[in-house]
């Protein structure tokens, strides 16, 4: 079972994530912006946006990952959506589920059978946001906390601090951090911390790189203040985590 810290702290991926939601309720934050979630809940999420996913014992669902591709038409901007119509529930989780079996299924001319899947969900998308039924509408005072977002999302490693990207998004520090508190429940400095600890962990659990290098790419002064502040995000040292067989 993959660690739940890989879900749940704020990060980002390269391709395209539909999750699916058909059971259980919790939190979900895309770009900084942290709202509920319950059954028959559909989140897309960009490749590349931030975000980050509760995972109760009692959730129940399906997540589609889908790499970019000019034909789909993807959105360019993450949704939530509450499906209510019954019939567009059983379609999306239809399609998903057929996905399911031609990846497991290995048959020939797969990758085609996959894009036609593929261009199907586009399509459920498109008809679904198209009815305006159950959308989670975007907050006019949240815009500046999307913006914030997609700067962690590329300078988080950087060592820029909150006065950093507050003078970046040509706002005072305690504006930003008093609107990202609002929109996430996190001032942006833990926004940035989380963000910058769940790459700490994936390149400790997923390369061999050391210590030393992991600090000084994700922009820390030293190596000591690296495992200082690992340590106390976490409960154990860099090599502790390491060390550890499910890196949870």
């Amino acid at each position: 079972m993959r660690p739940t810290w890989r879900v749940e702290t704020l990060h980002s991926n390269t391709r395209h994530h539909l999750y699916w939601i058909t059971r259980g309720q919790g939190r979900v934050s895309v770009g900084c912006i942290t709202r509920g979630y319950g059954p028959n809940t559909a989140v897309f999420v960009p490749a590349g946006t931030v975000m980050s996913l509760e995972l109760p014992q009692q959730i129940q669902g399906l997540l589609l990952h889908m790499p970019p591709d000019p034909l789909a038409e993807l959105p360019a901007d993450p949704f939530h959506l509450r499906i209510s119509n019954i019939e567009a529930q059983a379609s999306l989780t239809g399609h998903i589920e057929r996905i399911e079996r031609e990846i497991a299924a290995q048959a020939p001319a797969q990758d085609r059978a996959l894009r036609g899947y593929g261009l199907l969900v586009s399509t459920w998308i498109t008809r679904e946001l198209g009815r305006q039924e159950g959308a989670i509408l975007r907050d006019r005072a949240h815009h500046l906390v999307e913006k914030f977002a997609r700067l962690l999302s590329i300078s988080y490693h950087t060592g820029a601090g909150v006065a950093d990207y507050a003078d970046r998004l040509g706002v005072t520090p305690t504006h930003l951090s008093r609107v990202c508190k609002e929109a996430s429940g996190k001032p942006a400095h833990a926004l940035i911390h989380e963000r910058l600890m769940h790459e700490a962990r994936r390149l400790l659990a997923d390369t061999d790189k050391s210590a030393r290098l992991i600090s000084e790419e994700l922009g820390f002064s030293s190596p000591a203040y690296f495992t200082r502040a690992f340590s106390q995000s976490t409960g154990r040292t860099p090599t502790a985590f390491r060390s550890s067989p499910r890196r949870n």
